[in-house]
């Protein structure tokens, strides 16, 4: 396939990217990756932190609180994780999932962004083939390309 004009298709910059987060040294390390790319082609990088829903909460009220409380938690964890000079913290959002990996997958979809970037953990490396069951589900369920750290 080729682009307008006859040439070679074009590639395209991944300017909105979505950074599956849970604090492990992984996801620090797959902020950090998308971060550094963002900051390569002047793009957005926003973070998505995806917690099993509280077995206490009852209303919605109870929980929106428990997301509030979530997301500024992970706040100050990723202010003391970036580097000075970024400017201000990639914006947040707590989601209440069971399937973590589907969440995100949903996520990004309804969302629009260009890439997905997710830490591996140790234990997922062990598991089918060397990928998780939880990244093995976030590649087969989301449409965009997923990069793995």
């Amino acid at each position: 396939m080729s682009a307008a004009g006859g040439g070679p298709p074009r590639a395209r910059a991944f300017r909105r990217i979505l950074v599956g987060y849970d604090g492990s040294r992984e996801a620090q390390d797959a902020l950090r990756t998308a971060v550094a790319l963002a900051e390569e082609v002047d793009g957005d990088v926003r973070v998505l932190l995806v917690v099993r829903p509280p077995a206490h909460v009852e209303t919605p009220e109870e929980l929106a609180s428990a997301a509030s409380a979530e997301r500024d938690n992970l706040s100050q964890g990723l202010e003391a994780l970036l580097r000075p000079g970024l400017g201000r913290v990639p914006e947040t959002r707590v989601v209440f999932a069971d399937d973590p990996a589907r969440a995100i997958a949903e996520h990004a979809e309804v969302h629009g962004f260009d890439l997905v970037v997710v830490g591996c953990h140790g234990r997922e490396r062990a598991t089918h083939r060397g990928i998780g069951q939880a990244l093995e589900s976030l590649l087969r369920h989301h449409p965009c390309p997923v990069l793995v750290v």
